[in-house]
């Protein structure tokens, strides 16, 4: 049964909808977003050194995570899923939408870790990041009825998940990067279906929130 979910978290819909959620207990009001989470968050980030701390702040406001993507029937941010006794992702992101769910893992590195070698080769953190995800579909290969399995039949209840699904990896902060690593991350999104972004990525919706900046003459520097 499709729901449909008020613009806001406010009303008496709300917990409506979330008990007829399998998952109601994830389920993001992401219109609820606000300019005071993207403050809190950079003042996180500015202080922030393990990626420990960063997993606290998202889980604790999801709507971060889940403004991200599309899905206009409903988004859910799932902290530290296990799957099986072997893997835990930081974070399962799913998204509905008129064609069904879809499903994005999300591995968190440090915000002091770098993508790239100075060689442009990616760094062991990034290459970790990129195993583990490789590492869950192949889970998922094993596994897809079990995880895509309604968790009231004893499934994980990620309802149309499959081993295929995209990748997300957060690391290092933007200004630690560099333009030359966007044709890189890009490929590697194209090759890998891993989309790879520094943690300041996560405050480019804040715009959407913020008055037009006024003319300069100088550029903007593209979050990445």
């Amino acid at each position: 049964m499709a729901i449909t979910l008020p613009l806001f978290s406010t009303g008496p819909d709300k917990q409506e909808i979330i008990n007829q959620d399998p998952l109601g207990e994830f389920l993001v009001w992401w219109l609820d977003l606000s300019k005071n989470h993207f403050r809190r968050f950079k003042k996180c980030l500015s202080v922030a050194t393990r990626e420990e701390e960063l997993q606290e702040f998202l889980s604790a406001n999801p709507m971060l995570l889940a403004v991200q993507l599309g899905g206009g029937h409903g988004r859910w941010v799932i902290p530290k899923k296990r799957l099986g006794s072997e893997h835990v992702p930081d974070f399962m992101i799913g998204e509905r939408s008129s064609i069904g769910f879809e499903w994005h893992a999300a591995e968190l590195e440090s915000p002091k870790s770098k993508m790239f070698t100075k060689a442009g080769n990616p760094t062991k953190e990034l290459t970790h990041a990129i195993r583990q995800i490789h590492d869950w579909r192949r889970w998922l290969q094993l596994n897809q009825n079990y995880a895509s399995r309604p968790r009231n039949e004893s499934g994980l209840g990620l309802t149309d998940i499959t081993a295929e699904l995209p990748g997300l990896i957060l690391i290092g902060r933007e200004a630690d990067g560099d333009e030359s690593s966007i044709g890189r991350r890009r490929q590697m999104a194209n090759d890998l279906r891993i989309k790879i972004h520094s943690y300041d990525w996560l405050l480019g919706s804040g715009g959407l929130f913020e008055p037009p900046a006024k003319h300069s003459r100088k550029p903007s520097r593209k979050t990445i």
